[in-house]
């Protein structure tokens, strides 16, 4: 549950302003098509995944993501959909008058699973507060260091009577995520990523390195793309160590 939050911490706590125009010559850094390596005004990005087994049987998932920006660049919504175009995950904004995130909340089946609220200071990132689907807070977060770009580089995790949860760092190239690690409530790491990037800004080699239960774990992907006119990738191929396809995902871009 950490790991999921924490990357949807470091993923969503970027700068945005809902459905708010700027006009400038250069768009703001803290936009999200920036982090994702979007090209383009891009409006709606559609997701879906296909799993290539050991026996290389497809299966397609159940579930579509959505991802929907603004004519800026800033992400107005974001959900996972099943086959009868029904969400059944979604995540909420709230928004800051300088388009950073006031606060989110997560949702499934349309009821709240957590909501967390930022806090601030000259403009970035300095803390949050998280709380459950009851409402009742149940950790807190502190040390929160923003890139340039809005994202939040590094923090730390705490229960609710000040203990350590876990640490989190990431690393950037820019606006692109290039690796990072955490650590548990015990201080021992956890979670380590890097990747390697191409000359179009995305992922062609990723290695993870878990630890459960004293055992660790490490898995080495590489990626090729099918890119569209505008040079966002629409199929990428997932391979492992060995060669072979073990995932499909292919999007759907519409532009402004």
């Amino acid at each position: 549950m950490k790991q999921i939050f924490l990357a949807s911490l470091v993923f969503f706590l970027f700068a945005c302003n809902g459905n708010q125009e700027k006009k400038a010559t250069e768009p703001p850094k803290n936009i999200e098509t920036l982090a994702l390596n979007l090209k383009g005004r891009v409006k709606q990005l559609e997701e879906t995944t296909t799993t290539v087994d050991s026996l290389n049987k497809s299966t397609m998932d159940s579930m579509v993501s959505v991802l929907a920006f603004d004519s800026v660049g800033y992400q107005t919504e974001s959900y996972t959909k099943n086959v009868s175009g029904k969400k059944v995950s979604e995540m909420n904004y709230k928004h800051n008058p300088d388009g950073s995130i006031s606060e989110f909340q997560s949702l499934k089946n349309g009821k709240v699973v957590s909501r967390l609220v930022t806090e601030m200071k000259d403009g970035k990132y300095t803390g949050g507060k998280n709380y459950d689907s009851t409402d009742k807070q149940d950790a807190y977060y502190t040390d929160l260091v923003s890139t340039e770009y809005g994202q939040v580089s590094s923090g730390k995790q705490h229960f609710m009577d000040g203990r350590v949860k876990g640490t989190f760092s990431s690393k950037y190239k820019g606006p692109l995520y290039i690796g990072g690690s955490s650590t548990d409530s015990t201080g021992k790491t956890d979670y380590t990523g890097t990747i390697t990037l191409n000359d179009n800004g995305d992922a062609v080699s990723e290695t993870v390195t878990t630890m459960a239960n004293g055992v660790s774990k490490t898995e080495t992907s590489t990626f090729k793309y099918e890119l569209d006119e505008k040079g966002n990738w629409i199929t990428r191929t997932t391979m492992n160590d060995k060669g072979k396809t073990t995932k499909i995902t292919k999007r759907i871009i519409t532009y402004y």
